[in-house]
Formats: C-alpha cells, sequence, structure tokens
C-alpha cells in the first residue's frame, strides 16, 4: 500500500500507544495502530510519532479514536 493509503486505512482500524525506543522513562509517547500497517513494502505507519506528543495526550487521544471506531462497528 502507498502512504497515503496507510494514512486513510489508519482511521479505520484500532489504534494502541506505545513508547518511543527510550523506553518508559521517556516523556513522549506514539501511537501505533493495533495490527501494522506497511506501506511500501517496509515501513510501518504510526499516526503519531516519538517525539511528537507526550503521554498524556497520546493516551486520551487513542481512547477517543478507539471509542469512535467501536461506536462505528457497532451501529
Amino acid at each position: 500500500m502507498t502512504y497515503t493509503e496507510a494514512i486513510k486505512k489508519s482511521f479505520t482500524v484500532k489504534w494502541k500507544v506505545d513508547t518511543c525506543p527510550q523506553g518508559e522513562q521517556c516523556w513522549c509517547r506514539i501511537i501505533r495502530c493495533e495490527e501494522p500497517l506497511m506501506y511500501e513494502d517496509e515501513d510501518e505507519y504510526w499516526p503519531i510519532r516519538a517525539g511528537e506528543v507526550e503521554k498524556d495526550t497520546v493516551e486520551h487521544i487513542v481512547k477517543l479514536h478507539n471509542e469512535a471506531i467501536l461506536s462505528i462497528t457497532v451501529a
């Protein structure tokens, strides 16, 4: 899939919070799709990359996104 297709697909799948390569002690967190979305056959698409957003905000964004996905699939 292309990068643009990965972005579009990411809006339809559940996300999870993950640590950056520095681990738990780092202030930031990343958002990853629960099932990795690979684009151009080698790169994984992350909606939020390392060093962009702090932990509490990322956790809130993931919670809201996953609730929205759940409400769409249940309705």
